[in-house]
């Protein structure tokens, strides 16, 4: 089984200075990637970043929700991390075998740090790992390009329109 994962799509970051794209083109992205994975019956995962200080740390505070568009829906699990990567000290891999999801197609924010990290991990517990690359992006250019050498060979680097494209082929037999 397959499932969507989204990763750091929080308020404040979203708003960060962000290239090649910009937060807004992420989230609308992610919210057309999410729409297509439900309509073809594919899980939506949520991550959320919080620092584990300050105002930083409280789930509730609204820097820390999950961006308009995005609303999570309450079958759609969020996990939550404390560091760069979604499986690191999280259930975020026990919850996905126990839902049985063999392959993972991640975007979010950004390349270069959280989703970048995740999917390294991911691979290194056995998921098969597809990021969708034009539904992320980085803090900069040189750490977008960075990421995406150090991913290749590892992971399946694809366009969020090829995943949409392969998930309803693959739910419908074709």
């Amino acid at each position: 089984m397959d499932a969507l994962i989204l990763i750091d799509l929080q308020t404040w970051i979203t708003r960060m200075p962000l290239s090649p794209r910009h937060g807004a083109e992420v989230v609308e992205r992610c919210a057309t990637l999410a729409a297509d994975s439900r309509a073809a019956g594919v899980p939506v995962w949520h991550v959320r970043y919080l620092d584990g200080t300050g105002p930083g740390a409280d789930p509730a505070a609204p820097r820390n929700r999950i961006v308009p568009g995005l609303e999570v829906r309450p079958d759609e699990p969020v996990i939550t991390k404390y560091g760069l990567g979604a499986f690191d000290g999280t259930p975020l891999a026990d919850r996905l075998r126990a839902a049985g999801v063999t392959r993972v197609g991640l975007a979010g924010i950004a390349l270069s740090h959280g989703v970048g990290v995740t999917a390294r991990e991911a691979a290194a517990l056995g998921f098969r790992v597809t990021v969708l690359e034009d539904a992320t992006t980085s803090l900069s250019m040189e750490g977008h390009r960075q990421a995406l050498q150090v991913l290749n060979g590892l992971v399946t680097v694809t366009s969020a329109a090829s995943w949409g494209v392969s998930e309803v082929e693959h739910i419908s037999g074709h």
